[in-house]
């Protein structure tokens, strides 16, 4: 087992056991994957599994997709409580409601068992949840717009960049600071530099606090 350090308190890695609960989590880009491994081991009591896109397919309806055929070979459990998730970006899927349709792929799945299938959507992109971990104030447009991407004006906020080794120290900051400015707008979707992975951070929080005493 590998050791990490958050705060002031070491911790092990840990198998998952038995009868962990499995969430598994469907990333549309290399960064998002990264990010939730971090979490991997963490507690025994949960088992993080993020899972890539396949060969650069990452629109909604290709990640739904890889969804149905990932559990063709892999069975949820009900009384473990599994969950499935799709994290995705606002950037440019709400071509063909291809968004939509995702959320509703969702809703017809928990009809047909009791397991949870959620969305987490950011707007635009996955970054927004990152800044949430360092900043409390909503990003200001008129700065964001100096950057190419939210990508770049991460990396101008967060001197260094972002350090997936302190995610955990910081998720409960940035479920706080997310909810703080979450709004739908008429869609249903995040208006511009919110984001919904708070949802999503909620659900595996608990077992987190369990193991690091956040």
């Amino acid at each position: 087992m590998k050791a990490y350090l958050t705060r002031n308190k070491l911790y092990q890695r840990k198998s998952p056991s038995r009868e962990a609960k499995k969430v598994y989590i469907f990333c549309e880009g290399d960064r998002e994957v990264s990010y939730f491994n971090y979490f991997c081991g963490i507690s025994s009591n949960i088992d993080i599994i993020a899972i890539g896109n396949k060969e650069g397919k990452s629109d909604p309806i290709k990640l739904k997709d890889q969804a149905i055929d990932y559990f063709q070979e892999t069975t949820l459990s009900a009384d473990y409580h599994d969950e499935v998730w799709f994290v995705i970006d606002t950037d440019r899927w709400n071509e063909n409601e291809k968004i939509s349709r995702l959320k509703i792929f969702c809703e017809q799945q928990m009809e047909k068992n009791e397991n949870r299938w959620e969305v987490s959507q950011s707007n635009p992109s996955f970054e927004v949840w990152l800044y949430y971990h360092f900043m409390e104030d909503k990003p200001k447009e008129e700065e964001v717009r100096a950057y190419t991407t939210f990508k770049e004006y991460l990396n101008y906020k967060i001197k260094g960049g972002f350090d997936a080794r302190k995610a955990p120290i910081n998720i409960r900051k940035a479920i706080d600071n997310s909810l703080k400015h979450f709004e739908r707008d008429d869609r249903g979707q995040p208006i511009r530099y919110t984001t919904e992975v708070h949802c999503l951070a909620q659900s595996i929080y608990p077992f987190l606090k369990e193991m690091m005493a956040l």
